[in-house]
């Protein structure tokens, strides 16, 4: 990881910002310096603008240095924000936008969250100052910011985590800890590619679910509905208009132009403001917009089929009245598409609290009253829009993206739950045909430089069915759609954020978390090329693939660390290709020592068929080391006892598994010639470490003198890179000779494979090997 020189958390003259008590007195006997302690109360969420600011600004102007703190280890889910977090936010709001003209590279702006991570994720109220830090990287890019995440009890604890955090570089400013658990864990938010799902095909046969869709009737959410195959059987549609006032709105227009309507406003009353007659217009545009999908959804679906009730989501009183409503006709929800949401563009120091307020409800207060007024009947499944700026902030969006980013972690923590409803977020970019990015711009920063793709009607009607449809509900719970454009803006503001598509061949992004893990479905049946590993007529995954695996996964969690060792693999029972009767799966966490180093732990786990869904059987265990103080962290690499011996085992090498040449055999060694054959296959390109060749020297070293007979490994003490060049590479240097050398003493094997001047690729201590006893 990139390193920056510490900070202090508390420096001299900051202004922290707290809604508890507690906090503050202990800010306050912490500090080594003179701060400025700030306590929001809880009625400050009723407050204008102006007391807001007095509040901040009690003591002077507000300092460079801005620190906000808070507590969320005793918030109930899904129960909405406490009054005093909400009011804690805008605070932090008012006093960012009183910097926004004069922030400077010495400027800081920090959040510190404790939190306990229930289920082992964040709570989601925890992105409504995370995601402000995203924000606050795009609005002030001279001011130092990051922000951490931690159950630490201990405030001082907590801010030494803030600490060392100020030191780090790469991806988005923001770390979590969980540190409740031995060891510590340190996760970082990270965006990989998912793989394309398979398309959703129409089937007549198949009858469409029953949906409510609240914000249904205009934008991206009416033209999802629009294309969705097959179509709802049953539609309600939630709107924040009601049916009459749609009406009458629509006819006080007709067919005029906004112009047309302006110019016969003004002449009827030449005193008419302009300013509001616009308003008014695009207010019965949009009626009129509403009642047209109202009319294309019931021609397509059937005019006693689609219903509409007026429904404001941030009214806790109107959400249940519609629940109630549909709960009266409609005994079955099968799906809730949550599309409610406001624009409110403008850079900081423009922003108004009032527009802050009104976006960020929208979402946050609308997404917990739909919550506690559709209980009964439950939807089946939930679906949320959301948006890019919610995964990675962009100018002009510290409401909006905070807003959308508690979405995508709501849907992350249900994900987690068993007993919960299948919930995502999709994090959608700019539509170039509907939604409110063509007609007022996400910003207009982004409307002006063009640094956001735009997804057509077609295209983002294709994804939204295939993302809703029974296949695909819930296997992702934060899916956000990236074209290049946004995979080159997120890069080059946070590198290390976006990983590259071309690292993770075997791996697409991580299904869910368990506990401290993240963890990847395993199925690599459909890459051909590694068909050639068999044993026993069964193909089997090599464990050298397991180390590849194991480097993809540290590059997620830790940003593309250097990977150059493995330590105390362990091989405890065979991986198939074809996972036919167990489900696969690869944990890993990240341990870290401090921010530049730790340790990595990848596990390949399976759970057994039917009937057997509680056995759950560990296959492969590998630690990677990252940094140069993760030693500290581990046991000193030795082999480790062997409790159980294996049989020679019948083992065939076919296609790129046939690789070994010349070998010799004696009692105490063995020696080879790498001779790789690869395909021109992509992915290949993509490897991180050179697996085949640590295939080949276990290969090497497992080999008995009898054709197809291999002894089985148990495990490896350490194994170490000497290059950074993967097969491919290697491979393509025709002048270069690879050796295997392999030494054994007692069930113990040391290896080497190195080029013919002697120079160490690969090199692997404390083998542990049964069934080479008997060799020929």
């Amino acid at each position: 990881m990139s390193r920056f020189p510490e900070r202090d958390p508390l420096p001299a003259g900051a202004l922290v910002l707290t809604d508890d008590a507690g906090i503050a007195d202990q800010v306050r006997a912490i500090a080594a310096h003179e701060v400025t302690v700030v306590l929001v109360p809880d009625a400050a969420a009723t407050w204008d603008e102006g007391m807001v600011t007095d509040l901040v600004t009690s003591a002077g102007p507000v300092s460079d240095q801005l620190c906000v703190i808070t507590s969320v280890r005793c918030a109930a889910w899904p129960t909405a924000p406490r009054p005093s977090l909400l009011a804690l936010q805008e605070a932090a709001f008012v006093a960012l936008k009183q910097r926004a003209g004069s922030a400077h590279e010495n400027s800081s702006v920090t959040f510190l969250v404790l939190d306990r991570f229930d289920g082992g994720t964040p709570h989601p109220h925890c992105a409504l100052l995370t995601g402000m830090a995203k924000s606050v990287s795009w609005e002030l890019p001279a001011t130092q910011v990051h922000a951490v995440v931690t159950d630490d009890i201990d405030l001082a604890a907590a801010l030494a985590r803030l600490r060392a955090e100020s030191g780090c570089g790469r991806g988005l400013p923001i770390a979590y800890y969980r540190t409740g658990s031995a060891p510590a864990v340190r996760w970082e938010e990270r965006l990989l590619p998912l793989e394309e799902p398979s398309h959703a095909v129409e089937n007549p046969a198949v009858t469409g679910p029953v949906v409510v869709a609240v914000g249904g009737a205009r934008g991206i959410t009416a033209r999802c509905l629009e294309g969705m195959s097959p179509p709802p059987s049953t539609l309600w549609l939630l709107g924040s208009t009601e049916p009459d006032t749609m009406v009458a709105q629509s006819a006080e227009i007709g067919d005029l132009s906004g112009a047309d309507y302006v110019r016969a406003k003004r002449h009827e009353d030449p005193g008419a403001h302009i300013g509001g007659l616009r308003a008014t217009y695009d207010r019965c545009r949009r009626s009129r917009e509403s009642l047209a999908t109202i009319a294309a959804l019931r021609e397509r679906i059937g005019v006693d089929r689609v219903h509409y009730l007026g429904c404001d989501v941030t009214d806790p009183a109107a959400v249940r009245r519609a629940a109630g409503t549909i709960a009266a006709t409609t005994p079955r929800i099968d799906l809730l598409l949550n599309g409610a949401g406001v624009s409110g563009a403008r850079r900081l120091r423009t922003k108004d609290l009032s527009t802050f307020r009104r976006v960020r409800d929208t979402k946050i207060m609308g997404y917990h009253n739909l919550r506690a007024a559709f209980h009964d009947p439950a939807p089946l499944a939930w679906c949320h829009f959301s948006s890019v700026a919610g995964a990675f902030g962009l100018p002009g969006e510290i409401d909006y993206g905070p807003a959308n980013d508690m979405l995508n972690a709501a849907a992350r923590c249900e994900s987690g739950r068993t007993t919960s409803a299948a919930e995502c977020a999709i994090g959608w970019s700019l539509w170039g045909e509907s939604g409110t990015g063509p007609r007022r711009g996400f910003t207009d920063y982004t409307a002006r430089t063009g640094q956001l793709g735009l997804i057509s009607d077609a295209e983002g009607q294709r994804i939204f069915t295939t993302l809703v449809s029974p296949n695909h509900l819930g296997r992702h719970a934060s899916p956000v759609l990236l074209g290049e454009a946004e995979w080159q803006l997120a890069g080059s503001r946070f590198p290390g954020l976006v990983a590259d598509r071309a690292r993770l061949p075997y791996l697409g992004s991580p299904s869910h978390t368990e506990q401290d893990d993240t963890v990847w479905r395993l199925d690599l049946s459909r890459h051909e090329h590694l068909h050639g590993h068999v044993r026993q007529s069964r193909t089997l995954v090599p464990g050298a693939l397991v180390l590849e695996l194991a480097a993809n996964v540290t590059d997620h969690l830790t940003g593309g660390a250097l990977v150059d060792r493995f330590r105390d693999v362990r091989f405890k029972a065979p991986v198939a290709i074809d996972p036919h009767l167990a489900e696969y799966t690869l944990a890993a966490s990240f341990t870290p020592a401090d921010p530049g180093a730790g340790v990595v732990r990848a596990t390949v786990r399976s759970h057994l068929g039917t009937g057997n869904r509680g056995r759950r059987v560990e296959h492969v265990e590998v630690l990677v080391p990252v940094g140069n103080t993760a030693d500290s962290a581990l046991t000193p690499a030795r082999p480790r006892q062997l409790s159980v011996r294996r049989a020679p085992a019948t083992m065939s090498m076919s296609g790129l598994f046939d690789q070994i040449r010349d070998l010799r055999i004696t009692t105490d060694t063995t020696s080879a010639r790498w001779e790789p054959s690869l395909p021109r296959h992509e992915s290949f390109a993509a490897h991180r470490i050179p697996w085949l060749l640590v295939d080949a020297l276990l290969q090497t070293a497992c080999a008995t003198g009898t054709p197809h007979r291999y002894a089985t490994p148990h495990s490896i003490a350490e194994l170490r890179l000497h290059t950074g060049d993967n097969d491919l590479t290697l491979a393509a240097q025709a002048k270069t000779r690879i050796r295997l050398h392999v030494t054994h003493a007692g069930g113990v094997a040391d290896g080497i494979a190195s080029t013919d001047d002697g120079s160490p690729l690969v090199t692997l201590s404390g083998l542990v090997l049964s069934g080479r006893d008997g060799m020929s």
